[in-house]
């Protein structure tokens, strides 16, 4: 009687899916549902972005510069944003040494950026700034009132820094620098704001500030407007060319013919003059050109 019982009663129950099915239908069902959702709500989380957000002081850069660089999408939307990419973008920017992108929701980028300070030209058509990177501005962005300075590829921040030492121990002196270059043989050569080179050599150039502030400017600070440039690669002393001999050196470059029309007379040839220091008793020491 109750297995008759127990078997009415089961067959009056609803019918029902196997055990086994019934996961996948709740996957399916919570699957459609998030479908849903995210079309519904995708749009409130993940809003397309509106606007671009800079901070940082910006002297040569503008806002559109920032905004061109970003090359965003029109319904480009906030979380889809590379940030990454976006960092890359800007920092390619000739202007733009640092760069810092963040998302600000519901619909804003935050850009950080650091602008470059130029601090002298670099070769010909570049610049190095004041973290000792060079780089390739419009010609027209470039300053004009910037020193030179050159130096083999490597050497930047050494040129830099040498050249900056120079600027400050030479500031108040008649050989206040404007030009620096280090050429591939490892020479150093000096051009002062009077036009007047000077021919360093090798090794450190700092080790040159004495004798310039010393003996080289009681001997020719009263007749600098004549100085071509001041040699001062001797172990004992410098040489010094003369405009005239500059201009001798000049003409015996020329052709020929160029040469014989040229103009002559006393001291359009003057030869460079050889000043020696001297030792504690007075007595002149000779100097020897040091050619290493």
């Amino acid at each position: 009687m109750s297995a008759t019982m127990l078997r009415r009663h089961h067959d009056d129950e609803p019918a029902t899916w196997p055990r086994y099915v019934r996961p996948g239908l709740l996957a399916g069902a919570a699957l459609a549902l998030a479908i849903v959702a995210v079309q519904t709500l995708g749009p409130l989380v993940n809003p397309p972005v509106d606007r671009i957000r800079i901070d940082g002081a910006m002297t040569r850069l503008k806002a559109s510069d920032i905004a061109l660089a970003a090359d965003l999408e029109p319904d480009q939307r906030l979380f889809d944003t590379d940030l990454g990419e976006l960092r890359a973008r800007i920092e390619a920017l000739p202007w733009v040494a640092r760069a810092r992108v963040s998302r600000i929701w519901p619909d804003q980028l935050a850009v950080k950026l650091i602008e470059r300070v130029p601090y002298a030209r670099w070769g010909e058509s570049r610049v190095i700034d004041r973290d000792s990177r060079v780089f390739t501005p419009n010609a027209d962005e470039i300053p004009q009132n910037l020193p030179q300075l050159s130096a083999p590829p490597g050497h930047e921040a050494e040129a830099a820094a040498v050249y900056e030492e120079l600027r400050l121990r030479l500031a108040d002196s008649a050989w206040s620098p404007l030009g620096l270059n280090l050429d591939a043989r490892g020479e150093w050569r000096m051009t002062t704001r009077l036009g007047t080179e000077l021919r360093l050599g090798q090794g450190d150039p700092r080790q040159h500030l004495p004798l310039i502030l010393g003996t080289v400017s009681d001997s020719l600070n009263a007749q600098l407007e004549k100085v071509a440039y001041v040699d001062l690669r001797y172990s004992n002393g410098f040489s010094v060319g003369w405009v005239s001999g500059r201009a001798c050196e000049a003409l015996l470059r020329a052709p020929a013919n160029a040469r014989e029309a040229e103009p002559s007379g006393p001291g359009s040839c003057a030869p460079p003059s050889l000043i020696q220091h001297r030792s504690a008793d007075g007595k002149p020491l000779v100097g020897k050109r040091n050619t290493q």
